[in-house]
């Protein structure tokens, strides 16, 4: 996700042919956590290991029409999205969204490097602007200083505040490191619970709309129509045209998504995540 989409939403909704390398980083499983404790923590974060990637068994949506170039591996992953959202054709949008935001790898890392500072000081003033509206996240500094990252590009903060619209100190993610956007099923759960309030509170006309929030919500508000807007919308199609994913294709996409049956937080995380350990719920 482009610099300041988590920043803008937050403030908004009060937040939320691959090589064998790139294969084996979208199958893993346990999270890269810090080696040492941050000042004021007392010590690092337990290792994290969630079920492994959904199986083609595990789901009842088809996973083999239109989905273009999409690895074989995620499809079950982004079916699995949207059968517990209850989004109907969500799935190939995440599909993507998240050809753009990674290239399908689960450990992409914007803020890692010196030449991706902005996604840096992006997360910095996402955490710094919000944390005094939203509960206290174990490892926010950490997440202040981590960037954007995962299969669909989510700046930590946000990504660990997932939730708190809904079910405020009850979120999932506020006792979890910033490395678990790295985990493609916890990466799944931001970003389902990204797009429902996207469609819930925000003017969708279309499923480029979806591209144009997840860019930046306020497009499709005040700066609905300008060239940035266009500009998203145009790589989106774009995109979608390079990874053989048929937008109009209403067998599988219809032409607007509709979150209304969404089933809450809880029932999301459950479904996609499951459980962290203890030392984390």
């Amino acid at each position: 996700m482009n610099r300041g989409v988590w920043v803008t939403l937050g403030t908004a909704l009060g937040v939320a042919g691959i090589g064998g390398a790139l294969l084996y980083s979208r199958r893993a499983s346990a999270a890269s956590l810090p080696a040492s404790p941050a000042p004021g923590e007392q010590s690092p974060p337990p290792t994290i290991d969630l079920a492994p990637l959904p199986k083609a068994s595990d789901v009842k949506g088809d996973l083999l029409s239109n989905w273009g170039e999409t690895p074989n591996d995620l499809r079950a992953l982004f079916m699995t999205m949207e059968e517990v959202s209850r989004i109907d054709g969500s799935a190939r949008v995440f599909a993507v969204i998240s050809y753009r935001e990674s290239r399908f790898v689960t450990a992409a890392h914007n803020g890692n490097a010196a030449a991706e500072q902005d996604e840096r000081d992006s997360s910095r003033r996402a955490y710094d602007n919000n944390k005094g509206r939203n509960p206290p996240l174990k490892y926010g500094e950490q997440a202040a200083d981590f960037g954007s990252g995962g299969l669909f590009g989510e700046l930590a903060p946000y990504f660990l505040w997932t939730g708190v619209p809904e079910v405020g100190k009850k979120a999932p993610l506020l006792k979890a490191p910033p490395e678990l956007l790295f985990q493609p099923r916890a990466a799944a759960f931001g970003a389902a619970v990204y797009m429902q309030r996207l469609l819930a509170n925000y003017r969708v006309d279309d499923i480029a709309d979806i591209k144009v929030g997840w860019a930046n919500p306020g497009l499709l508000g005040s700066g609905r129509g300008n060239a940035t807007y266009n500009d998203v919308r145009a790589r989106f199609l774009a995109d979608a045209q390079a990874l053989g994913i048929d937008l109009s294709d209403a067998a599988t996409i219809p032409p607007k998504l509709d979150a209304s049956a969404w089933p809450g937080v809880p029932a999301v995380f459950a479904g996609l995540v499951g459980s962290l350990p203890k030392e984390l719920a």
